[in-house]
C-alpha cells in the first residue's frame, strides 16, 4: 500500500491545453535575490482562451507594455508542447519554452537572451514583502 501511495506522490501530474491558460509569474524560488525579485517585478504574461500569449511590461503594478503573440498547442507524449508564433525575432522569450511537470503542478522555462533561464509559474503577481 505505501508503495502505491509513494508512486502516486511521485508521479507527474498530466498538463492539458486547458491548463495552459492563466496568469504566469516569474518563479523566484530557483534563483533567489535581486535579479529574480527584479524580473518578478518586470515580467508576467498570460495565455487566453483565444491561443494569444500576452506578455506584460510592467513597474511593478503598473503595466507598462504588452506584447501580444498567437500561440499553438503541438500535441505531445504526456502532454501538449507549447510554441509561441513569433515573426520578431528580438521577442524576448523563445518560440518553445520548456514544460517541466511536477506532481501537483507545473512551470515553463523560457531562454532569453538578457537573462538567460526564466521560470514561469502560474500565479497573480503580488507586491514583494521584503
Amino acid at each position: 500500500m505505501s508503495g502505491i501511495i509513494f508512486n502516486f506522490l511521485n508521479s507527474k501530474t498530466t498538463v492539458s491545453k486547458e491548463d495552459f491558460y492563466g496568469t504566469y509569474i516569474v518563479d523566484r524560488n530557483f534563483f533567489k535575490g535581486k535579479n529574480a525579485d527584479w524580473q518578478y517585478n518586470h515580467y508576467r504574461f498570460e495565455i487566453t482562451k483565444d491561443d494569444e500569449l500576452n506578455l506584460y511590461i510592467t513597474d511593478e503594478n503598473k503595466i507598462l507594455k504588452i506584447y501580444k503573440r498567437k500561440v499553438q498547442f503541438i500535441d505531445g507524449e504526456a502532454s501538449p508542447h507549447l510554441k509561441i508564433i513569433n515573426e520578431n525575432p528580438n521577442f524576448i522569450l523563445e518560440a518553445e519554452p520548456t514544460l517541466y511537470r511536477n506532481s501537483w503542478d507545473f512551470y515553463l522555462v523560457f531562454k532569453t537572451k538578457p537573462y538567460s533561464n526564466m521560470f514561469f509559474k502560474k500565479g497573480e503577481w503580488e507586491p514583494i514583502n521584503n
